[in-house]
């Protein structure tokens, strides 16, 4: 069963980033990037997630306040 993952940060170049490196992982995990924290919980609302990776430094909604209503 494969690992379903959500990564979130603002900067899409960085999102953008992290796809390309992480794409060999694909067969392992099953990755989901969004740009933001209510894109995020829009997200979760949809599917369920084994893990969050999370830029702290977000406007509007920042890391901490994105895990904390995870959590």
């Amino acid at each position: 069963m494969k690992r379903r993952i959500l990564f979130v940060d603002d900067d899409l170049n960085v999102l953008q980033g992290l796809q390309r490196m992480l794409h060999g992982l694909r067969r392992e995990w099953d990755m989901v990037f969004v740009s933001g924290g209510p894109e995020a919980l829009q997200a979760m609302a949809q599917s369920s997630f084994d893990v969050v990776v999370s830029d702290m430094r977000m406007p509007g909604m920042d890391g901490a306040q994105l895990l904390a209503e995870v959590a």
